[in-house]
């Protein structure tokens, strides 16, 4: 055989530099289009997506310190154009894979697919359903409000709550777009409805301007969607535009088109509410001077009936005092009645000293009999106790050690067939008395 002497020979970390230069020096930035089939997300932060097409895969990762410029999360199932630089990476096993700085959905088509699966999802788990809508209160003694704290929306929400009728509003300050925009709004949700919370709102607004469809994506996200379903508090959406319309706009309690709008869901206009109390109050004063006067005419009425008191007094003093007297002989009567019984019963009474001495003698028979019937029964049990203490030490795990036998276990499981025991295994062997720990080399 002959030897080829011009082949060059690399230290394996050189031939993976020279690889690597080899793929960087001729691959600056790319775009590459495909389908997202994982995601992981690493100890760090970073993402680690595959994407794929019909024919191959291609690994890709997106660094913490990037994820904050990425306009929604990636998730499984989205077609995608990612764009970045190819690098290598060899220090456990020699790979390849695109660092990712930015990515695009791969037209809109894909993205209303991807928020139509979500909705179909959603929908079959019943969060959808009218059934779990909570009410919102007539009036709010506070108003939660999860938004950007930026941009006219807040300022639009503070002023058309403050002109209608002023309440109190708590702002929790938000992302509204872009990828970390669902986990700020989730987190605003719970820290509402958390029990440490003080002064919790009666009614939270979730809402910010409209836009694309991927600046609303936070808006589609799911666990976004069921934060607000779990939500203890009324949460009313307001999201966009009346043609802008999210997946939270389903689950939330109320969904508006516009801030504006919801400002004037939530609180009803003051001056409109104090007429109309005004209004009340007056109708109220009317039909209570109108029974006034009707209960004055009759009382006037009634008055014309009544009799001079002395007459009333006198008529029901005789009919008192003739009642009293009926009563006198009465109780007359019935006490001479029973003293005349009582007379009867004393002639047929006779010592119960008789009586007295039959029982006790058969309460002594008895005793005497019971006391028997006691020890007979106590002696028999002794005997069957014995009888028990015998059988159950004879089949205890001390006597059957004791006849040479030895408990054999594993992670403190008894083993009770050879199949549980493989090479490598730790086990412990209990005598009568000691325990020893083994270590399997071999099984035969």
């Amino acid at each position: 055989m002959n030897h080829v002497t011009n082949i060059p020979e690399y230290f394996v970390s050189q031939f993976n530099k020279v690889f690597r230069d080899v793929i960087e020096s001729n691959f600056d930035y790319v775009r590459i289009r495909g389908e997202i089939s994982e995601v992981k997300t690493a100890t760090k932060g970073q993402l680690y997506l595959t994407l794929k097409d019909d024919k191959s895969i291609l690994s890709g990762v997106i660094w913490e310190t990037k994820k904050r410029y990425l306009q929604f999360n990636p998730d499984i199932g989205m077609e995608v154009i990612v764009t970045g630089k190819i690098t290598t990476w060899s220090k456990f096993k020699t790979t390849y894979q695109i660092d990712i700085d930015k990515v695009e959905l791969a037209g809109e088509g894909a993205l209303l697919k991807l928020i139509e699966d979500r909705k179909t999802r959603l929908k079959t788990k019943g969060i959808f359903d009218l059934i779990h809508k909570k009410f919102l209160p007539y009036i709010p003694t506070k108003i939660g409000v999860i938004t950007s704290p930026t941009g006219s929306v807040i300022h639009d929400i503070i002023n058309r709550i403050q002109d209608r009728f002023p309440v109190d509003i708590d702002i929790w300050p938000v992302a509204v777009q872009g990828a970390e925009a669902a986990e700020t709004i989730i987190s605003a949700i719970r820290g509402f409805n958390n029990n440490d919370f003080k002064d919790k709102p009666d009614v939270i607004i979730i809402a910010r301007g409209g836009g694309s469809i991927e600046d609303l994506m936070a808006f589609n996200d799911e666990n976004l969607a069921i934060a607000v379903f779990n939500s203890n508090i009324p949460i009313i959406s307001a999201i966009g535009h009346e043609t802008d319309t999210t997946i939270i706009d389903y689950v939330s309690d109320f969904r508006v088109s516009t801030p504006t709008a919801a400002a004037e869901k939530v609180v009803p206009i003051r001056v409109e509410l104090e007429q109309s109390v005004n209004n009340l109050f007056q109708r109220l004063d009317n039909v209570v001077q109108k029974n006034i006067k009707i209960y004055d005419d009759k009382l006037l009425n009634l008055s014309k009936f009544l009799k001079a008191p002395i007459i009333t007094i006198n008529s029901f003093k005789e009919k008192f005092y003739f009642l009293i007297e009926n009563l006198k002989r009465e109780i007359t009567m019935i006490v001479e009645k029973n003293l005349s019984k009582i007379k009867n019963y004393t002639q047929l009474l006779r010592s119960p000293d008789t009586i007295l001495y039959t029982k006790k003698n058969e309460l002594i028979i008895l005793s005497k009999n019971m006391d028997r019937i006691i020890d007979d029964r106590t002696k028999d049990k002794m005997n069957e106790f014995n009888k028990l203490i015998r059988l159950l030490s004879s089949n205890s795990i001390n006597t059957n050690l004791k006849k040479g036998y030895a408990i054999v276990s594993k992670s403190k499981n008894i083993i009770k067939i050879s199949t549980q025991i493989k090479n490598e295994d730790h086990i412990g062997i209990k005598f009568y008395d000691k325990k020893v720990k083994l270590k399997i080399n071999k099984l035969n």
